[in-house]
C-alpha cells in the first residue's frame, strides 16, 4: 500500500523534470487512463488523455519556467496531492499561482485537474509572444 508520502514523491518528480527541462521525462509515472483537466480559457485548455498531455507539455514548459516554481504548499492525503505553486512566466520577472490536484493510483497518476490564479499575467505574455 502506498502511502501519502509516496504519493508525493511521485508529483515531485513531475516538477523536478519540469525544472531540468526534462517536462516529458514523467510519462512512466502516468497511468494509461491518465485525465487531465485545463480552464478552458487558456490556450492548452480542456480536458485531455495521456497522449494529449505529453503533447501539450512542451508548449506549457515554453510558457511558465519551472527553473523559478517553488512549492507554497504540498498536501497529500491518501493518495490525492495538492500541490500550490507559485511559478515563473517566461521572458517576465513575474510569476502565476497554480493548484493542482492530483490523483494517484497504484504508483501512477491517474488525474489532474489545475486551477490557475489570476492568469493574466500568464495571458498577455501569450499573447505578446504571438505578435
Amino acid at each position: 500500500m502506498q502511502t501519502a508520502e509516496d504519493a508525493k514523491a511521485i508529483v515531485k518528480s513531475f516538477y523536478g523534470g519540469g525544472a531540468r527541462g526534462e517536462i516529458t521525462s514523467f510519462a512512466d509515472r502516468l497511468a494509461e487512463n491518465f485525465e487531465l483537466f485545463v480552464p478552458p480559457s487558456l490556450p492548452w485548455g480542456g480536458q485531455f488523455n495521456k497522449a494529449q498531455y505529453l503533447s501539450i507539455l512542451p508548449r506549457v514548459a515554453s510558457t511558465l519556467d519551472f527553473a523559478r516554481m517553488r512549492y507554497m504548499s504540498l498536501t497529500a492525503e491518501g493518495q490525492h496531492v495538492v500541490a500550490l505553486i507559485d511559478i515563473g512566466v517566461q521572458g517576465t520577472d513575474k510569476s502565476v499561482i497554480i493548484s493542482e490536484h492530483w490523483d494517484i493510483e497504484d504508483g501512477k497518476a491517474i488525474r489532474l485537474l489545475v486551477a490557475y490564479f489570476d492568469p493574466k499575467i500568464l495571458l498577455d505574455q501569450i499573447n505578446s509572444s504571438q505578435n
